[in-house]
């Protein structure tokens, strides 16, 4: 029998890998070694995990030296020192933090990241970024309201009437989606933009006004991302974001291109035609923003890519599971590696060599 060893995040994280849920579970087919501590800050105690059937071990070094296979979000191996081969799975954005898989080279390990995961109907179970990508565009409009000076929703009372506040959600991806749903719920007025077309139908079936523009390129083998524009389109857009943020409350960008800079959606011209305290919340900060920096403003930008990490125990339910459908997925088609979609495409280093075809050829973009 095989076995895992779950890691304790880096220390700006909150989230676990597996829940004690999928440790039980899985311990069917595997051994189970817990960091401690791993999910104290998910809601996770020791106990737990030890309820569950797996064996908590307080040396980092002395669980990487038991663990055949080990599983962690961010993919922090500094201390990795093995002579016998290992198996990391992780869910590190490899796309656009290649730099962290360097120091893996050269070293007896095979990295997987399910960053890199085909947009195919198996695969939906293992979806990391759309689990993060729902709760993120969740959490922003929760902070967007929190901030605003104004109430979500229509109000009418003995004072008069107030009323629902505007927001525009840019970008209508799985994060977008789910914030344009939220909004609605707490009774904004909501308009969205995505430069794909096919996403008008499923932005207006949720009771949002779709902005279209003209011109975007469509990418039928894209997965479902957006892709790079024309620097022409990409102005086309500007200014029509522009002609229109006068009057919006509350802007959500999740406009992201994976292993790109985030285009600049919000430009500083946009930004000094927004009335005082609208609120910007720019889930695509981590890679460059969709928001232009400005100081000469009345807005207030937030940029915000990991709002999943606010909702810990939310957040590690999701990401276990997604990572139990990928272990029980591994066991089974490990020997078929060579012939698997799922597995090459999540495939970065093979024994200590770079050989996903994706990243080397971004890699010598750089």
């Amino acid at each position: 029998m095989k076995t895992i060893g779950l890691l304790k995040e880096n220390k700006e994280l909150s989230i676990v890998a597996l829940t004690p849920e999928n440790v039980k579970s899985l311990s069917d087919h595997y051994s189970i070694f817990v960091e401690k501590n791993a999910g104290i800050q998910a809601g996770f105690t020791n106990e737990a995990y030890e309820s569950a059937g797996g064996e908590v071990i307080d040396d980092r070094v002395l669980l990487f030296n038991k663990a055949d296979i080990l599983v962690t979000y961010d993919g922090d191996l500094e201390a990795l020192k093995n002579d016998r081969l290992k198996t990391v799975i992780s869910c590190l954005p490899v796309r656009d933090e290649f730099e962290k898989i360097v120091s893996l080279k050269g070293k007896k390990v095979n990295f997987f990241s399910l960053d890199m995961l085909p947009r195919t109907t198996i695969a939906q179970a293992m979806d990391v970024l759309s689990s993060f990508a729902s709760l993120s565009g969740y959490q922003s409009v929760l902070l967007g309201f929190e901030r605003l000076k104004v109430v979500g929703p229509m109000i009418s009372g003995a004072g008069g009437t107030l009323y629902p506040a505007k927001v525009l959600i840019l970008g209508a991806g799985v994060a977008g989606l789910q914030a344009i749903a939220t909004a609605k719920r707490l009774g904004a007025i909501v308009y969205a933009f995505d430069v794909r077309k096919q996403t008008k139908t499923e932005v207006e079936s949720l009771g949002a006004k779709f902005i279209e523009i003209e011109g975007a390129i469509e990418d039928n083998h894209s997965g479902g991302y957006a892709i790079q524009q024309s620097n022409e389109f990409n102005r086309l857009v500007q200014k029509t974001i522009a002609n229109a943020v006068s009057d919006f409350d509350l802007i959500i960008t999740t406009a992201k291109i994976p292993g790109k800079k985030a285009p600049i959606l919000i430009t500083k011209e946009a930004i000094a035609k927004m009335k005082e305290g609208t609120i910007i919340i720019d889930l695509a900060a981590s890679t460059g923003g969709n928001t232009e920096p400005s100081e000469e403003n009345y807005a207030t930008i937030l940029g915000a890519s990991h709002l999943y990490n606010d909702v810990p125990t939310s957040a590690s339910i999701l990401l276990g599971n997604n990572m139990q459908s990928y272990l029980n997925y591994f066991r089974t088609h490990e020997e078929q590696i060579l012939h698997d979609e799922i597995l090459q495409s999540t495939l970065i280093i093979e024994d200590g060599k770079l050989v996903n075809k994706k990243i080397i050829e971004q890699i010598k973009e750089y």
